[in-house]
């Protein structure tokens, strides 16, 4: 890949537990790090599907991120992280390091829905 495709700044978000002055456990997102990225829709048959729930219908697009790999990069979970492009929230649900060569990760993820649960394992 050409350096000159990562042309979109992503932030890598960290899913943590903040406990109030009250001892309540709330979910947050602490920015971990950023860094640029490649962003295309996912090439596939299910790359765009329509979701039906309580009615409403809702179409629901799978994005691919491919970054830099490094050690920071490397650190990246799908239960732990989630990133924020152009002002949306994108659960992580796969990632692709390149052993062989080792230069990019291809992270795939989708919109998370308004009203959904930070996941906090």
């Amino acid at each position: 890949m050409e350096i000159g495709k990562l042309n979109q700044r992503i932030t890598i978000l960290e899913n943590t537990t903040h406990i109030d002055n009250k001892g309540n456990h709330k979910a947050q997102q602490n920015e971990l790090f950023s860094c640029w990225a490649c962003v295309s829709i996912r090439n596939s048959v299910n790359a765009s599907t329509e979701q039906t729930k309580s009615g409403v219908t809702k179409e629901v697009q799978t994005l691919q991120f491919m970054i830099r790999q490094n050690s920071e990069t490397l650190r990246i979970s799908t239960n732990g992280n989630c990133i924020l492009f152009r002002g949306m929230i994108y659960n992580i649900t796969g990632i692709s390091p390149d052993f062989e060569r080792r230069d990019y990760i291809k992270i795939t993820a989708v919109a998370r829905k308004v009203g959904d649960n930070v996941k906090i394992y």
